[in-house]
């Protein structure tokens, strides 16, 4: 194994998964890359633009991905970090697949309930599109 990479979404899930590949990564000296995904998400009919959700989840998740680093470094891990913006599932695939990732690690569960209902479960649609094997962490 030489590439794997994380998403991440700042849920209790997602630290178990990077947690998992970096020990993966760390017995196989495989290179470690984590991203996390800002949804393209527009509430228009609501009065919230699509610029002001974005916002919103580009600081949380950057701030997530502060967290990721901290961890990693207090762990003595070196990892590339990445905050994309797209279709969570989509970014992440095309991702896997565009820069020749081995092994994808993903939470089986996201964030929030409402992101789910919004975005249907991520973890499930990268296992159906990824184009390398997927570890789905618990």
């Amino acid at each position: 194994m030489k590439k794997i990479l994380v998403a991440h979404d700042g849920s209790d899930y997602a630290d178990r998964a990077l947690l998992k590949a970096a020990e993966l990564a760390g017995t196989s000296s495989a290179s470690l890359i984590v991203i996390s995904v800002v949804p393209n998400l527009c509430f228009s009919e609501i009065g919230i633009d699509c610029d002001t959700v974005t916002r919103l989840y580009r600081s949380e998740i950057e701030g997530a991905m502060e967290g990721v680093k901290t961890l990693l470094s207090e762990k003595g891990i070196e990892a590339e970090t990445m905050v994309l913006e797209g279709n969570p599932a989509d970014v992440i695939c095309d991702h896997a697949g565009g820069m020749g990732f081995d092994l994808v690690v993903i939470g089986s569960r996201g964030k929030q309930a409402t992101e789910r209902t919004i975005l249907g479960s991520v973890s499930s649609r990268v296992v159906a599109c990824a184009p390398c094997s997927v570890l789905v962490v618990r």
